[in-house]
């Protein structure tokens, strides 16, 4: 299978589709680091893209109302292991700091652009420029924590 190579490989083209957790960052910030209970190849494999591929497929079809649902709750689900998953690693390694930067960084920005976009400015270009270069950047540094690592 080919990944887009804007981000690693460790996704598995999953951030193609996805945008990393950021919901009430700062309640989770306020609570301490917990352990995953999956490791990498769990959250990120067949299975997930496998997800994937039938939401993009049936998203929009009111007869699959339903199964939408159904695979966005289990995407989100996944969504939020994966965020607890390199927020422990980033803590065992130090750089727990850093982590929480980008990932503010990427949050304020998708965030302000929801609210010019609510009064009614195209923001099309900073979507596809800023934002993507903030997304690769949080998941560049994620993949990076994964090297040598075997939680």
């Amino acid at each position: 299978m080919a990944y887009d190579k804007n981000y690693p490989d460790v996704y598995m083209g999953y951030f193609n589709y996805r945008d990393p957790f950021t919901e009430n960052l700062e309640n989770i910030y306020q609570n301490p680091v917990v352990i995953p209970i999956y490791h990498i190849d769990q959250l990120f494999n067949v299975q997930a893209m496998s997800s994937i591929y039938r939401l993009c497929e049936i998203a929009g079809n009111p007869e699959y109302k339903d199964e939408v649902e159904v695979l966005n709750a289990a995407l989100l689900e996944r969504d939020k292991h994966i965020f607890k998953y390199f927020h422990f690693i980033a803590a065992q390694r130090h750089v727990l700091d850093e982590l929480k930067m980008k990932y503010r960084d990427f949050y304020e920005l998708e965030h302000t652009l929801k609210q010019f976009e609510a009064i009614g400015y195209d923001v099309s270009k900073a979507r596809e420029t800023d934002l993507v270069k903030r997304k690769r950047e949080l998941l560049e540094f994620q993949a990076r924590l994964c090297v040598h690592q075997y939680a």
